[in-house]
């Protein structure tokens, strides 16, 4: 027989604090709607249990990843290998890891109550453990999210070109329309909550400076509106690197704001209602979680790419009001801690985690991962369905595909934030499915 408990504890933090997800740093003056660490726990009572959590932030780094687990293992017993911690990636939630430069760190003091977060909301859910039925399904929706990197009649590879302009040669890769569902209800049929996986970036919210949840945001508060304030929704987001909310061929379409938002909040929380409708409860799955950590080559740094870079940074004449040359001024600073980091480190750790639940395989990402990367988990995988998850458990950068580092573009330009080599995606990738081989063939 099943046992599953959910939880969600509020992670907000105060005003003042610095937050991330935009080139200049902001400090929140308000709190659009709250930040949340919510907790999924399933037990059959044979395999030793899992536990899935998602938490309202940009990314989680993976000393706060070690140190969770490792309570949240003390606290309930769940194996720490068996604790999957992934972000849902709004831009509109505090600074919690190292984004751009070694001059932009956490805030110790809200860092420590995020992972009291965390902690407390595995150990609710753990606590919160009742006989249950789940079942898993996916549905399709493609009008939500669409890839944002476009060629241009220049030869150029651009995100978020203006909608609509006559300049735009072709789309260059492709989107992901599967939401996917992990149901769970009690055992007279009363719903108790949701993990829920849909790739696109959470940057529709489009105030500032106010915290926000973003789109998984309002999908949880949508979720408490059709079915009581006491069910609890996760969101896991996918494969979303190259993915965004913007839709380039609908010039007429918002950007972002509130309608956006609701409009990606109901249409996933309709997919998850045809999902649930068309998939089966059971009141017993198999559990199985592994996985593995690889080192992946850092990327290689032109002797005249970090001359040049030098170069700026010794200029006297930088000005920090110009926002063009305070972000080359940033990128030069990337460039120049990178060469240092791969002179100590030429190989950065990743982790890569697969969980089985039932017929069913996830797939649990460090990084923001293109979407193809995602789509070729899916092909390949041996479960019946694969969900794939990006931002969980660290964050190692932007996981681009090799063919997206010939054409250009913000995602591949060389920094913090994409330092990893060109077949990153390809070393996730194929680690990712040995440990699906492992566990369904």
């Amino acid at each position: 027989m099943l046992n599953a408990g959910l939880a969600e504890i509020d992670v907000t933090p105060p005003l003042g604090i610095a937050m991330s997800g935009h080139w200049s740093v902001r400090y929140a003056d308000q709190v659009r709607d709250p930040l949340f660490a919510h907790a999924m726990v399933i037990a059959n009572g044979q395999d030793p249990p899992i536990c899935l959590i998602t938490v309202d932030v940009l990314s989680v780094q993976r000393g706060t990843v070690l140190r969770c687990r490792k309570a949240i293992e003390q606290a309930t017993g769940i194996p720490a290998e068996r604790i999957a911690i992934s972000a849902t990636h709004t831009h509109y939630g505090p600074l919690v890891a190292r984004i751009w430069t070694r001059d932009l760190l956490p805030d110790g003091d809200y860092l420590a109550k995020l992972e009291a977060g965390i902690v407390e909301a595995a150990t609710a859910a753990w606590n919160a453990r009742q006989p249950a039925q789940i079942a898993i399904g996916w549905a399709f929706e493609g009008r939500l999210s669409f890839n944002r990197r476009f060629m241009m009649r220049s030869g150029e590879v651009v995100m978020h070109p203006p909608p609509g302009s006559t300049d735009i040669l072709y789309q260059e890769g492709k989107t992901d329309p599967e939401v996917s569902v992990i149901s769970v209800r009690d055992v007279d049929g009363k719903p108790l909550g949701w993990w829920t996986n849909f790739a696109c970036h959470a940057t529709v919210s489009g105030q500032s400076t106010a915290i926000s949840a973003d789109y998984p945001g309002e999908l949880s508060a949508e979720m408490k509106r059709r079915h009581g304030e006491g069910v609890i929704t996760l969101f896991g987001n996918g494969c979303c690197g190259n993915l965004c909310q913007i839709d380039v061929f609908d010039p007429d379409r918002p950007r972002n704001g509130d309608p956006i938002l609701r409009a990606l909040a109901e249409g996933i929380a309709d997919a998850v209602d045809r999902a649930e409708q068309a998939a089966e409860f059971a009141d017993d799955l198999r559990l199985d979680a592994r996985a593995v950590e690889t080192q992946i080559p850092l990327r290689h740094v032109d002797p005249q790419v970090e001359q040049a870079a030098r170069a700026l940074l010794e200029d006297e004449e930088y000005d920090e009001s110009d926002a063009l040359a305070s972000r080359e001024h940033t990128y030069a600073r990337m460039i120049v801690e990178l060469v240092e980091e791969k002179r100590e480190r030429p190989l950065t750790p990743a982790e890569i985690q697969a969980f089985r639940i039932g017929d069913v395989g996830l797939v649990m990402l460090p990084g923001e991962v293109f979407v193809e990367h995602g789509l070729a988990i899916k092909l390949q995988s041996p479960a019946a369905r694969t969900f794939v998850v990006e931002l969980a458990n660290g964050i190692v950068g932007y996981i681009p595909t090799r063919e997206a580092f010939g054409g250009g573009g913000y995602e591949q330009r060389l920094g913090n934030n994409s330092k990893l080599s060109p077949v990153a995606g390809e070393i996730m990738s194929e680690s990712a499915l040995a440990l699906l081989d492992s566990m369904f063939r």
